[in-house]
């Protein structure tokens, strides 16, 4: 199966260099394609026809702005992300995906991650289920997507979508970043699919819009500004009067006051709490070619 998605506005292509990004990537795609065809084996004479056992799937997708958990980071690009996936019958998928930064004349190739996983279901009409990842990044230091501060992701989910009106998912993640501040992000998603268009003999391929929203939750550091007042003592000195004449011949000595005196100082302290991310609404647009 191949699939085109797209979010957000169109793509605008300011040079030649994020053209060939395109050309480079569909041709992957018609590589995979042709890797997915059916195989047929001898067998006394005849030709038979042998059930796939390994699937392939190939995707483009642009993204105007790349966000993990609801949110980006300030320097975030636009990216155009080629995605590659083998599936097995048994459940079993290896996915790799390209980070391509299309923001003009900056244009440059991010890096990829690759995502080894399961995939499960409670019953044969496949209405309940779920799904468990690992996510390796390789990602530069350097990129300005958010995710160039990750190291791994291990990633859970189940499912429940009875008669397919509306699929209810509720997701963990659990993030290793590279300064080794490790977080729990959680998400909850609505979503509905909806068909604008179906072609192909079975009337499974075509077009259809998959509106959903989603709420993300996990624990964040950020520093926390506080102030903390102390008591302290400090020693006035008070001057002589030396007005009089007899001050004149015989100066006092100033006088010596000690007082308690409250000092407020600024301090900034890491916290790291579990807390409400980010609400987000999506509307992915995707075209099902030879599902």
């Amino acid at each position: 199966m191949a699939f085109l998605t797209f979010w957000a506005s169109p793509i605008t292509y300011k040079n030649m260099r994020n053209f060939k990004l395109i050309i480079v990537s569909i041709t992957i795609l018609s590589f995979c394609l042709k890797a997915a065809a059916q195989q047929t084996t001898p067998d006394t004479g005849k030709t038979t026809k042998v059930a796939k056992s390994l699937f392939v799937n190939a995707g483009l997708t642009y993204l105007s702005n790349l966000t993990y958990a609801g949110r980006k980071d300030i320097t975030s690009v636009p990216v155009i992300l080629p995605t590659l996936t083998l599936i097995s019958t048994k459940g079993f998928f290896l996915n790799a995906i390209g980070y391509f930064d299309v923001n003009g004349s900056n244009s440059q190739t991010e890096g990829l991650s690759v995502t080894p996983g399961y995939v499960f279901s409670f019953d044969k009409s496949k209405e309940y289920g779920g799904a468990i990842s690992a996510t390796k990044y390789f990602i530069t230091d350097a990129s300005p997507i958010i995710l160039s501060s990750f190291n791994a992701t291990i990633d859970g989910q189940l499912y429940i979508n009875p008669d397919k009106v509306v699929k209810l998912t509720v997701a963990g993640s659990y993030r290793f970043d590279k300064n080794n501040s490790n977080d729990i992000v959680n998400d909850a998603e609505l979503s509905k699919e909806i068909w604008l268009l179906k072609t192909g003999p079975k009337k499974t391929d075509g077009l259809k819009i998959t509106p959903d929203a989603m709420l993300f939750a996990g624990t964040q550091s950020f520093y926390q500004t506080y102030y903390s007042n102390s008591e302290v003592q400090q020693e006035i000195t008070t001057p002589a009067n030396n007005n009089s004449p007899i001050n004149i011949l015989f100066p006092n000595q100033p006088k010596q006051t000690i007082i308690d005196k409250t000092v407020t100082t600024e301090k900034q302290e890491e916290v790291r709490k579990y807390t409400l991310l980010a609400l987000s609404g999506s509307a992915q647009l995707t075209y099902v070619i030879k599902t």
